[in-house]
């Protein structure tokens, strides 16, 4: 319950933050001109609840950090980013000698595209991944403590990568 309520959180100042075009000192040029945009929230179609406020989130302040777009709603946008995170798995990586987990790998994948006002797609990435390696804790508690900042890490560096990649125009 409390973890809707963050993500839930999350959402609506990212929307607040959204809806009044707010923005630090960008760093580039979005792909076809872009100076208004808006972040649809990540469809999730992983396991992990509330990784799509995580990575949308991470998304929103790159672009503000990073980018001479402002973050808008949708209605005053010139183009939309519509994200989908296909999946997100988590792997034992190192075990110890009497066969105990020791560390984990996070692993996402990701689709995303800008579309413009006229429904084209301006900029377009597929199978995007990104993973994260975390240490198994033996409390339930800490482990999943530990697994959902491997998560907001990975958010992060997919959203640095993303907005790098779109100022570069790959």
């Amino acid at each position: 319950m409390i973890e809707k309520r963050l993500a839930y959180i999350v959402v609506v100042l990212s929307m607040v933050v959204a809806g009044c075009g707010y923005r630090l000192s960008g760093g580039g040029p979005l792909p076809g001109s872009v100076t208004r945009v808006a972040v649809a929230m990540f469809e999730n179609r992983s396991f992990e609840t509330g990784a799509e406020a995580v990575f949308t989130s991470a998304l929103m302040t790159e672009l503000v950090r990073s980018s001479d777009a402002r973050v808008v709603d949708r209605g005053e946008a010139d183009a939309v980013i519509l994200s989908t995170i296909r999946s997100i798995t988590i792997g034992e990586l190192t075990r110890t000698a009497d066969d105990a987990v020791v560390e984990r790998r996070v692993s996402a994948v990701l689709d995303l595209d800008m579309v413009g006002k006229d429904g084209e797609t301006i900029w377009s990435v597929r199978n995007f991944s990104e993973s994260e390696v975390y240490t198994v804790s033996s409390e339930n508690a800490s482990d999943e403590a530990a697994k959902r900042e491997a998560v907001q890490e990975i958010a992060d560096r997919v959203a640095e990568r993303i907005i790098s990649k779109m100022r570069d125009n790959f």
